[in-house]
Order: structure tokens, then C-alpha cells, then sequence
């Protein structure tokens, strides 16, 4: 249940900058407070250089919220120029890469927070406090200076963030930690088997859940589902993965039970589907941004080919993890080692084949896309011995699907060395991939 609040608030973008809204309103409250009730004590305590009178405050106030709305519009501005180069030249997917980072959050957070507390205190500044010092300007100014700090610093994130080598790094390091994450729960969950042990007994009936509403699985609380199961004595086959699109009314799950139950719609209650494909639970996810950032930069009208390739190579690095994790389809078991749920997952090959067709179709006739795709292969083979004989296969398909007519003596000279590296590592006869 906490996992499905956790992704509903990291959905939210306004989320974080109103907290910080909420805690500069409550800010401003205080220290008109302190200037109110407590002018004559405040003396004691701050030096009275730092205090000014009523006409200086509301001076500084309202040339402070002048110039902090202002930097708030260049701020938005700039975001607004981001999200259209991340959409028109990257992917309308990497859009949330951005939006959702905790940085650019913050930095929206400290802009609408001192905002809102320099208009709040300029809103509380009564005349009866013309005659007496106030601390609200002081601490106006404190808050400005670090809202102009942390501008700096976004302008400084926007320059690294637009870079598409940042971009890449930033999704590939998320779907390796995703991968670890799964792999660790996979390893230490004592429920987890690889096998099915104990079915419930005489599960006579089968019963098919429906999906409560359109849109794409982000979530699975595979926890609740459990304990639910125990409850009812049930098993669950959930018949969709996580990241796929259902349609309200098609089948997501099948429970198994020995006797007539009257509602298992409550099941669905701890699967979250929504609009948008979320990488909290989805290895696909990430794999398909990098992918369609490789395919923008093979169009036309951006040919970046250098882009396609780092890429290629960061899909090697994923591709790599998942084959040496444990991460394919799990049966969960209760503390009696009987089957309660069943948990798919894409397994090596399926995620293989995801990761390179469409880059071998649109980079299709260029050498330096195949050559970077079989020394790819070659690295997975390098880094997992076991999955050779997938990747050979799979290294017919990439050549068999090459256009060879226009490659000259020279690119194929230079593909035959990556061809017969592969052999070599595959242990397998490079004259059936060789090219003539």
C-alpha cells in the first residue's frame, strides 16, 4: 500500500513545491508573530543592524517579490524549452526523466516557497508595527539569497540535463537499479520459489478477474495480493505483465480455488493501473526510452548515428544485468509452502529481441549501427558465458536483416572481425555469418 501512495505522489508533479509552499506560508505566520507580539524581545537577541523599520521592510519585501516572480518566469521558461527539445529530439517518454527528478523539483519548491513568503508578509505588515523593527525583512532577504543561489544552480542542471549523454546515463543507471532491486527481493524473499510446490487442494474452480479500467499495469503490491490469498484460500496467476496495457473488462489474473467465492474484484484493489507506463516496477520501461532516443537520433531530419550508438552500448550494459539476474517468472508461496501467487516476467531472449529490432530496422544499411550491435552482443557473451548460444541466434537475425548491397570490401571486412570475434566467444562457425 505504501508503494502505491509512493507512486501516486511521484506522479504529482506540483506535489513537492507545495509543500514548500505550505512551509513558507506557515514561515510568514511565525515571524509576523515574532514581529507582532515579540519586537521588543527580538532586540535582545538579533543585532539591530539586521533589523529594519516598517517603511524598509515593506520596500525590501515588494522589490524582492518583484524580482523573485521574475526569476520564477525564466525558471518556467526554461523548463518549457527543455520539455520541447526532450519531446521534438530525444522522446516524449524522457519527459518525466526531467519533471520527476527531485532537483527540479526542489528548485521549483524554493522559488514558490520565498514567493509565497514575501507576498504573505507584505499581506501581514500592519501600520501598528511603523513604530517598532521587524525581522520579517531580514528574513526576506536570507530567503532570496538562497532562491538566487539555487537559480544558479538550475541553470547550471538545465545545461547538464539537455545533454543527451546525461539523458542516457541518468535511464540506463535507473533501470540497473530497478534490475539490482528486483534481484535482491528475488534472492532474500523467502516466499519466492523458482518452481510451484504446493498447489491449494482440489482447486476445482478457476475463476478470471477483470481488469477495473483501462490503461497500463505500473504496479503490483505483491505483498497485499498474498496475505489476500492466504485469507481466501486461493491462487493467483496474474496473466499480464507489469508495463502492459489492459483494456477495461479484459482479463488481468486467474484465481484458483477449491470453493465458490463471492467477490474476487477485490484483488484488483492492489494493482495500480494508470495513463502512463511508470519505471517503479518496469523493466521494459527503461529499455524502451533508450530505445526510442536511438531511434530519433537515426531519423532524418536529426542523423546523430553517434547517439544511436552510446545507445546500443548502454542497452548492452542493461541487457547484461538482466541475464545474470534472477529475474523471470516467480511463485510466491506462503509460510506453508503453498502457491499463492504467480508473477510474470519477460524473460532474456524476449527482452533481447525488444532491445535491438527496431534499431536494426531503422539503422538498417548503415555499418556502424550493425558493427555496434554485434560487438554489444559480444560483451553480453563476455559477461554471461551461459546465454551464448542465444545471442549466436540472435546474431543470425541481426545479419540475415542487414541490407548488404551497399556495404563496400572495407565495411565488411571490418564486420567480419566483429563476426568472428562473436564466433570465437560463442564457440560456433563464423563461416555461416561471414559476409562475401
Amino acid at each position: 500500500m505504501v508503494n502505491r501512495w509512493i507512486l501516486k505522489i511521484r506522479s504529482k508533479i506540483w506535489f513537492v513545491p507545495v509543500i514548500y509552499g505550505v512551509i513558507s506560508f506557515i514561515l510568514s505566520i511565525i515571524i509576523i508573530s515574532i514581529d507582532t507580539f515579540l519586537a521588543e524581545e527580538i532586540k535582545i537577541y538579533i543585532p539591530q543592524v539586521l533589523l529594519t523599520d516598517f517603511d524598509l521592510a515593506q520596500t525590501i519585501l515588494s522589490s524582492l517579490a518583484a524580482a523573485i516572480i521574475t526569476m520564477m518566469t525564466i525558471a518556467f521558461s526554461t523548463m518549457m524549452v527543455v520539455l520541447s527539445t526532450y519531446s521534438s529530439q530525444y522522446s516524449p517518454r524522457t519527459l518525466q526523466d526531467f519533471l520527476n527528478k527531485k532537483i527540479t523539483l526542489r528548485i521549483l519548491g524554493v522559488f514558490l516557497g520565498t514567493f509565497i513568503y514575501l507576498i504573505m508578509s507584505l499581506l501581514f505588515l500592519k501600520e501598528d508595527l511603523e513604530n517598532s523593527f521587524v525581522l520579517s525583512a531580514l528574513v526576506g532577504v536570507i530567503a532570496s539569497i538562497f532562491s538566487v543561489a539555487f537559480f544558479i544552480f538550475f541553470i547550471h542542471h538545465v545545461a547538464t540535463f539537455m545533454q543527451v549523454n546525461k539523458l542516457i546515463n541518468n535511464i540506463s543507471n535507473e533501470s540497473i537499479y530497478l534490475i539490482n532491486e528486483l534481484d535482491n527481493r528475488v534472492i532474500n524473499d523467502e516466499r519466492i520459489r523458482y518452481e510451484p510446490l504446493y498447489m491449494i487442494e482440489n482447486p476445482d474452480l478457476s475463476i478470471q478477474v477483470l481488469a477495473p479500467e483501462t490503461g497500463y499495469i505500473q504496479l503490483v503490491d505483491t505483498s497485499e495480493i498474498i496475505n489476500l490469498a492466504k485469507d481466501l484460500d486461493i491462487s493467483i496467476e496474474m496473466e499480464r505483465k507489469i508495463g502492459e496495457f489492459v483494456i477495461k473488462g479484459n482479463q488481468i489474473l486467474t484465481a484458483y480455488s477449491n470453493k465458490s467465492l463471492e467477490d474476487v474484484k477485490i484483488i484488483t484493489e492492489n494493482i495500480t493501473i494508470g495513463n502512463y507506463r511508470s519505471m517503479f516496477q518496469d523493466i521494459e520501461f527503461g529499455i524502451q526510452k533508450i530505445v526510442d532516443v536511438a531511434l530519433k537520433a537515426l531519423s532524418p531530419g536529426i542523423n546523430d548515428p553517434n547517439t544511436a550508438i552510446l545507445c546500443i552500448k548502454k542497452l548492452s550494459v542493461i541487457l547484461s544485468q538482466i541475464s545474470m539476474s534472477q529475474i523471470h517468472t516467480m511463485y510466491y508461496h506462503d509460510n506453508k509452502d503453498v502457491l499463492r501467487l504467480t508473477m510474470k516476467y519477460s524473460d532474456f531472449d524476449e527482452l533481447l529481441y525488444l532491445s535491438y529490432y527496431q534499431i536494426i530496422y531503422y539503422g538498417n544499411g548503415d555499418q556502424s549501427i550493425l558493427t555496434e550491435i554485434l560487438e554489444s552482443l559480444c560483451i553480453l557473451v563476455e559477461s554471461n558465458i551461459k546465454i551464448k548460444l542465444k545471442v549466436w541466434d540472435f546474431a543470425k537475425y541481426v545479419i540475415n536483416s542487414f541490407k548488404k548491397d551497399s556495404l563496400e570490401d572495407l565495411d565488411k571486412k571490418y564486420i567480419n572481425l566483429k563476426i568472428e570475434k562473436l564466433a570465437r566467444l560463442t564457440e560456433q562457425n563464423k563461416s555461416k555469418l561471414i559476409l562475401k
